[in-house]
């Protein structure tokens, strides 16, 4: 089974709050678990499929203006998703990831329409790596939706968030 670079920082995020209880270790700083995940998805993009759906979008996207930057803007917006995520463990932190929740929904609804006007060749490498990234996503969301009275806060956000992220379809 293949693992994308958000399972991977997903897993590492979740055995940094696994098992670890202030009698037993430290809780790691919210800039420690963000370079974690950072790490982990840079390690994880070097050794699964997504280097290959990467490097597709990077060459369909290289003779479109803006494209290069349209697929940084993607990538680095998946990567705050994660971190955004990994830092919710109960309500109080679920609220407090609302506002970039709102706005990683409002980034990727800014770019439907450049994706809109890609070629075939482009909208297909670049809905392959939303595709997959979603992939990874959702069971990430369901254990964050599980916690008590996070989904009551997150539900709006991730529905409106998912749906923008459902927009990017070849």
């Amino acid at each position: 089974m293949r693992r994308s670079s958000l399972t991977l920082a997903a897993l590492a995020l979740s055995s940094v709050f696994l098992g670890c209880t202030p009698e037993t270790k430290p809780m790691p700083s919210p800039s420690d678990m963000a370079n974690s995940a950072k790490e982990m998805g840079s390690k994880a993009i070097e050794a699964t499929g997504m280097k290959d759906l990467l490097s597709k979008a990077t060459e369909s996207l290289s003779s479109v203006e803006g494209g290069a930057d349209m697929l940084k803007g993607i990538t680095d917006s998946f990567g705050e998703i994660t971190k955004t995520l990994g830092t919710v463990r109960d309500e109080a932190t679920a609220t407090a990831a609302l506002p970039q929740l709102s706005k990683l929904a409002e980034t990727f609804g800014g770019m439907t329409d450049k994706f809109g006007g890609l070629p075939a060749a482009a909208k297909t490498a670049v809905a392959g790596i939303f595709e997959s990234s979603l992939g990874e996503l959702k069971p990430m969301l369901e254990k964050i939706m599980a916690i008590p009275g996070v989904q009551e806060i997150l539900k709006p956000a991730i529905d409106a968030l998912m749906e923008k992220l459902g927009a990017f379809k070849a």
